[in-house]
């Protein structure tokens, strides 16, 4: 009865009758059905129809326990009702679980689910278009519960017929079951029909078909073994490009031209098949087919003379997922293989005659072209090839590994003995420039005055520092008061000679002591002339002009007690020429000193790295007379010894702010050519040498 219907209804004895005719039709097209969507789509369509309900739905339980909508059919009860029977709904699913897990029909309203509050807040004819969802339990061909039907009903029939549409639910339901059953007894049936020699052929098939992973080799094993499988006279099989299907192998034919009429009219109805993804069986007419496309057809069987022409595209086919709208169910698009033709010349060949093995070749095609496309998009694919090949050669035995290692070993050994290369010596280094000069106390004092900052550019001649030393003031003022007091008594001995009063030894005595006095007041002379002296050099001044480099001169030197030759500053002509102080240890010396053994005057090249920009290469030259013949101790004990490497100015024109004096650098110094094993592992050699053979 459909919904809102009054009067003129039907007597329940009429409806029985339908719902038994309804039944019955159902439980025939169980066992006549092969398309399982066919028959979920009748089923739902007619239930529908017979109960004049809203819509119908199947839900299926997949292996995360999650229901899962596969097909529907007929309307949304009203607005909400999209959101209520939506797989989001958790309410809703866990309803659908809840009839899966105890196995029994089940009623519940729409009303019965929690209202939102925005539903909440609106008028009240949500209320009065309520609707009544009944569950009914699906079962599979083991009788395991893996879904359920769901019929959408009107919200006001009674409690006696909600039972009854339940009772018809699960009747209906078990129609699913029935399908399954009828199904896998069909299969068994056809299976124990077939004999073993078709058997034996089909697994033929399959083996050759998948025996290759080369797209030609494939298309050929498809094309020849799907001839001898079916009995036809001719096989192709075409891939698809992208624009169209390119014929790329027929059976009996290790060559065939493209160009020719039959292959060229081939490749298009072959493209028009694949194109649209539609099977063409002709047996001489070609009814039901787009005009376009029977031209094609009827042009390539004008020039071929076949009898039957069967095209059916191969297709690698995606996974299906339900739409959770209500509306009929879709597949998403399939990606496009290629084609499969069948001829026959002399015969009509029906559909049901070869059916099963066309499904077979069919879909074994499908799988065998989509791994071999696969693996024909792998990149450098035939170099791949080739060092597998040459891994099978090298590697197929123990022997053949044995031998593969030996050669290596032999082949490397000879590349370390005669092949060149340059011997370079690394070697650690400061950057200095060439003009430097390093200040010392020439007196012992303190320090008092600071008259520059820290890297201030000084002039030559420039006050930098003032020391203060009280002693020494006092001894000059002492030796200052002494030659005076010396004085005023060679005055008065002066007046006493003058005033002739004495007699002759008291002048003599006069005399001598004036004389004494003399030598006396030029000892103290020549004491104040020195400490004079050292006084001046209390105020410490710039020998060139420069930069001061000492960091920290304040924090370090205020008030500070210096000591005679004690180093203070050290100023540097930064805008001048640099040089590379280099630190050569003893052990790498004698390649060095190998280096200049031919020509003692020739410059060695040097090629090193500063510190403050590692990603800058420098140049430089290192002349022997430029290395200190005496080395100088380390830590450690062992000496090494100094070598300047002369730069080209030109080279750090443009690093002014970069160079830091005494910022450190790794250079490498050439020392002509030799093998390479030997520059590889010389240090090797060295410890071996002096540690364990000495």
């Amino acid at each position: 009865m459909s919904t809102g219907e009054q009067q003129n209804s039907p007597s329940p004895s009429a409806i029985r009758d339908e719902v038994r005719r309804t039944v019955q039709q159902l439980n025939e097209m169980a066992s006549t059905e092969k398309d399982f969507d066919q028959f979920c789509d009748t089923v739902l369509s007619r239930v529908v129809k017979i109960t004049g309900a809203h819509g119908a739905l199947l839900w299926q339980v997949n292996g995360n326990q999650t229901p899962q909508l596969t097909h529907q059919t007929g309307r949304h009860p009203n607005a909400s009702a999209k959101d209520v029977l939506s797989q989001e709904n958790a309410q809703h699913s866990n309803a659908v679980m809840e009839v899966v897990t105890k196995e029994r029909p089940m009623g519940l309203t729409s009303d019965s689910f929690a209202q939102s509050p925005d539903s909440a807040d609106g008028n009240n004819n949500d209320r009065d278009d309520s609707f009544l969802m009944l569950f009914s339990p699906v079962y599979n061909r083991t009788k395991k519960c893996c879904g359920t039907l769901e019929l959408l009903q009107r919200g006001d029939i009674s409690p006696q017929a909600q039972e009854g549409y339940l009772r018809f639910l699960s009747q209906i339901s078990q129609l699913f079951q029935r399908w399954h059953e009828e199904q896998e007894q069909e299969q068994t049936q056809v299976v124990k029909t077939i004999s073993n020699d078709s058997w034996t052929n089909r697994l033929e098939f399959i083996n050759e078909t998948h025996r290759s992973i080369n797209t030609v080799d494939t298309a050929y094993a498809i094309a020849n073994e799907a001839r001898r499988l079916l009995n036809c006279d001719r096989v192709s099989v075409g891939q698809w490009n992208g624009t169209k299907c390119k014929i790329s192998a027929i059976s009996s034919q290790d060559r065939f031209d493209n160009r020719s009429n039959v292959v060229r009219l081939l490749s298009d109805v072959a493209t028009a098949s694949v194109s649209a993804e539609a099977t063409f069986w002709i047996t001489g007419s070609t009814e039901g087919i787009a005009p376009e496309v029977a031209q094609k057809i009827n042009d390539y069987l004008d020039e071929s003379h076949s009898r039957t022409l069967i095209v059916i595209p191969l297709l690698a086919r995606a996974p299906d997922l339900p739409d959770l709208e209500m509306k009929s169910h879709q597949q998403q698009a399939s990606q496009k293989l290629g084609v499969l033709i069948i001829e026959y010349f002399d015969a009509d060949v029906p559909e049901n005659q070869i059916e099963f093995d066309t499904q077979l070749i069919v879909g074994q095609s499908e799988i065998a072209l989509e791994n071999a496309r696969k693996h024909s998009e792998i990149f450098l694919l035939p170099l791949w090839q080739r060092l597998g090949w040459l891994q099978q050669v090298l590697f197929r035995d123990h022997r053949a590994k044995t031998n593969t290692g030996l050669a290596a070993l032999g082949i490397l050994i000879l590349f370390m003995l005669f092949f060149p290369k340059e011997l370079k010596m690394k070697i650690d280094g400061v950057m200095h420039p060439s003009t430097r000069n390093t200040i010392y106390a020439q007196t012992d004092g303190i320090i008092r005055e600071i008259l520059i900052d820290e890297r201030a550019k000084v002039t030559k001649g420039q006050p930098l520092l003032r020391l203060e030393n009280q002693d020494l003031d006092m001894q000059i003022a002492s030796a200052k008061y002494e030659i005076e007091a010396i004085d005023h008594q060679i005055d008065n001995a002066n007046s006493q000679l003058a005033s002739g009063l004495k007699d002759s030894t008291e002048s003599a005595e006069i005399g001598m002591a004036i004389d004494l006095f003399k030598k006396q007041r030029k000892t103290l002379s020549s004491k104040l002339e020195l400490m004079e002296f050292k006084r001046s050099q209390h105020e410490i001044v710039s020998p060139i002009d420069g930069t001061v480099t000492t960091p920290r001169l304040k924090r370090r030197y205020t008030d500070f007690p210096a000591v005679s030759n004690l180093a203070l500053l050290e100023v540097v002509d930064l805008e001048g020429q640099w040089q590379l102080e280099l630190k050569i240890p003893q052990n790498k010396m004698t390649y060095v000193d190998q280096a200049f053994a031919d020509d003692p005057n020739k410059l060695l090249d040097v090629e090193f790295k500063i510190g403050t920009n590692p990603n800058l290469n420098l140049n430089g030259t290192l002349a022997k007379i430029a290395i200190d013949d005496r080395g100088v101790p380390t830590a450690d004990g062992a000496p090494e010894f100094r070598a300047f490497v002369e730069i080209e100015p030109s080279q750090l024109a443009d690093l002014q702010n970069e160079l830091r004096s005494g910022a450190g650098a790794t250079a490498k110094i050439r020392c002509g050519t030799r093998s390479l094993g030997f520059v590889c592992f010389y240090q090797i050699y060295d410890f071996l040498r002096t540690k364990v053979f000495f």
